[in-house]
């Protein structure tokens, strides 16, 4: 059985958003390892599982891009 991650991005949301929201988010996400090495408050676990996240929210935006033949 497949499993829904409840964290990402909704289909709705996705389907409702701009190509320029899209590269937006997509660029924010593939921010968050760089800018989350800087913090002294969280765990290397707590970074490690966030950059994987943030990975994988970039890579559904991506997607998205791809099928709407948004330019990057």
């Amino acid at each position: 059985m497949p499993r829904a991650c409840a964290s990402s991005p909704s289909a709705a949301a996705r389907r409702s958003s701009t190509c320029e929201e899209l590269a937006l988010g997509r660029r924010e996400a593939d921010s968050v390892p760089k800018t989350l090495r800087g913090s002294k408050d969280l765990s290397p676990a707590q970074i490690s599982r966030a950059s994987l996240f943030a990975a994988e929210v970039s890579k559904e935006l991506a997607a998205e891009m791809r099928s709407r033949r948004c330019k990057a």
